[in-house]
């Protein structure tokens, strides 16, 4: 009897557990979150996202928001996510490996109570090579609170050093030579963001000259994982940042990297990362079944 109490008492306390947990994660339903992942990418699209990052604030996510993108790093809060989701992927005139976003198709899709998973056929063009257009595929999950904003992400640019080849194919078909004229361009443009946009106490580099020294001879060109490392890959992600906030994202294109673009994170370290605070990420609220009376042996 005594045995039986203490289960009992253990199935209640799991019950208020799950009960408390369910509270804080709200039960949008399949509909609900089918229509806002559509709304997403209706926003992330050309020229759209041009609008949505322009308010700084997008109310597309929560004040709290956490991100990871696969390939780089962790975004954290509205007005960072707001410039690397939206503000990154508008055309601009620097060099960048950072395609214009464009039509879209969800051809994959599940959701449950305030979590969605998708994968997403988008078509981007790339205005830095000739402008051709390739489909790339995005896998996110996502979850939202009570006022449909998105709390966290977790996104996937699949086949991305597939795309990274072609795109420097169009440069040079012998894939030696087109990596060796593709550093020296994005360098230069790199480079001369930093003189137009870091100024005073954002300086990175006492020259253009300097700055295109370091970025062809002093750090590797990049692997298509690499986006979040010490890179010349990365400080071309970043350079799209600098008119936003030059004051936080100059350092990214400078020689420390600024905590985005270093080598810091060893491969275990990111794949066993608990990142992830605002949302469980597995639907919570079922209650545990009952546990039977203790019969003995």
């Amino acid at each position: 009897m005594r045995f039986y109490g203490i289960t009992a008492a253990l199935t209640l306390l799991g019950t208020g557990i799950a009960a408390a947990t369910s509270g804080s994660q709200p039960d949008l339903g399949y509909a609900e979150l089918y229509k806002l992942t559509q709304q997403f990418y209706d926003t992330f699209q050309y020229p759209n996202n041009v609008k949505e990052a322009k308010k700084i604030n997008s109310t597309v996510f929560s004040k709290n928001c956490q991100g990871r993108v696969s390939d780089t790093r962790n975004f954290e809060g509205r007005e960072l996510n707001t410039e690397y989701i939206f503000g990154l992927f508008v055309p601009s005139d620097s060099l960048s490996i950072i395609g214009k976003p464009g039509s879209y198709e969800i051809i994959q899709f599940a959701a449950n109570q305030n979590i969605a998973s998708a994968t997403t056929r988008v078509n981007f063009t790339f205005p830095a090579f000739g402008n051709v257009t390739f489909p790339i595929v995005i896998s996110t999950w996502m979850t939202y609170n009570k006022a449909k904003e998105i709390t966290q992400y977790d996104v996937i640019f699949k086949w991305f050093g597939n795309i990274l080849q072609l795109l420097l194919s169009t440069i040079d078909k012998d894939p030696i030579k087109a990596q060796a004229k593709g550093a020296i361009a994005l360098s230069k443009s790199i480079c001369a963001s930093h003189t137009k946009f870091c100024l005073g106490k954002d300086i990175q580099y006492e020259s253009e000259e300097e700055c295109i020294r370091f970025m062809t001879e002093d750090i590797r060109f990049g692997q298509p994982f690499e986006l979040g490392m010490n890179t010349l890959l990365c400080r071309n992600v970043h350079q799209k940042m600098l008119p936003f906030r030059p004051d936080v994202h100059c350092p990214h294109i400078g020689k420390s990297g600024g905590g985005q673009c270093a080598d810091d994170t060893t491969y275990v370290q990111k794949v066993t990362e608990d990142y992830y605070k605002n949302s469980a990420w597995i639907p919570t609220g079922e209650q545990p079944p009952p546990i039977p009376p203790y019969g003995g042996h």
